[in-house]
């Protein structure tokens, strides 16, 4: 498909008017409201993209960025009494990383769908919009104020929880009720101390469905009016093209190496890779199921819960089962489909 698509009907404009502001409210909603809304701006924005080019999805992006900014601003300034001595810069700008990341990921969804790019490879594109905003500001806010966003995020979430529990062990509550109420806060503490070195890879590993479905509902806005975007084959032969493999091997052998070495650092490393490859292996390691159970005309339902308990009940066995099957086929997916209908998340 080339980027410059013909023009639409006379609903063209009013369709695309309607995209635009479902993205800002969607993002305006979700900076005033405890209700994560602003997650799926990105999949009008998207469909705008597609719909009617980058310019009016830049400019729809703009909005976003400047409208929730500007609403985010009261925000930070009651959280200036908990921010700590001279972060309040970056945590202005960990605020804005949000409503940028936003914007991005649908431009870039959008975008690579109208230049004719496949599901596959708009999925890892749009995944690298998802991460990259955050990761390059970490890196500099790091480099230049010598501030880590991750522990700041952190600490911040901390000292809300602390602060909502001393105000309601000082209210009506019932002692026994202020007492648990305490007791939680210091468990989230506990919690966010322990996860603390591997936010990263959480982070991460949060990006693949956000992307995915984003993805999903900008491609079902797509279909309403009339678009057909390319889009995955079938769950059942879902599989990742094996150098990703890699990332997952390194996580487990760096994991082994700090056991045996005891280094904190190739702990740290290892966590944080088989936290994000874990979760993209499982997703491959179901498919490898779902194959099975259907080739043996196992009802959905029923096959649904057999994954779910051997999910739940061997976490492990899923994503070992997705990093084996990219080397040893165990569906025979035959390559020249793979190139024909992109029976690999790669497209």
């Amino acid at each position: 498909m080339d980027g410059k698509r013909p023009p639409h009907g006379p609903g063209g404009s009013v369709d695309g008017a309607v995209l635009a502001a479902a993205a800002v409210l969607m993002a305006v909603l979700g900076a005033v409201s405890p209700l994560p809304l602003w997650g799926l701006s990105p999949a009008p924005l998207a469909a705008l993209v597609y719909r009617h080019g980058y310019r009016a999805g830049i400019v729809s992006a703009a909005f976003v960025v400047i409208v929730a900014g500007a609403l985010q601003g009261p925000l930070l300034a009651e959280l200036e009494p908990i921010l700590p001595s001279g972060t309040e810069r970056p945590a202005l700008l960990s605020a804005m990383a949000v409503p940028v990341t936003v914007g991005l990921l649908g431009l870039v969804i959008g975008g690579a769908w109208r230049e004719g790019v496949a599901a596959g490879p708009t999925f890892w594109l749009g995944l690298g919009a998802a991460l990259f905003p955050g990761a390059a500001l970490w890196t500099l806010v790091r480099v230049i104020e010598r501030v880590d966003l991750v522990g700041l995020v952190i600490d911040v979430w901390v000292a809300l929880l602390e602060t909502a529990a001393d105000q309601a062990a000082g209210g009506p509550l019932a002692p026994e009720a202020a007492r648990s109420l305490q007791e939680a806060a210091a468990s989230w503490k506990q919690a966010f101390a322990e996860a603390r070195p591997l936010f990263p890879g959480m982070m991460a590993s949060y990006a693949v469905p956000w992307a995915f479905v984003n993805m999903a509902i900008a491609r079902w806005l797509l279909q309403r009016l009339g678009e057909a975007p390319p889009w995955f084959p079938p769950f059942s032969r879902w599989r990742f093209p094996w150098p990703v493999a890699l990332g997952f091997v390194a996580g487990q052998g760096l994991l082994l190496g700090a056991a045996i070495t005891g280094s904190r650092l190739m702990e740290i490393a290892g966590g944080n890779l088989n936290v994000f490859f874990s979760v993209l292996f499982t997703v491959q390691g179901l498919a490898v199921g779902w194959h099975w159970l259907k080739r043996r005309r196992v009802p959905p339902l029923l096959g649904a819960v057999m994954l779910g308990i051997v999910w739940f009940a061997l976490p492990n066995v899923p994503p070992w089962a997705g990093v084996l099957d990219t080397w040893f086929n165990f569906r025979r997916l035959p390559t020249s489909d793979e190139a024909a209908d992109g029976g690999r998340i790669e497209g």
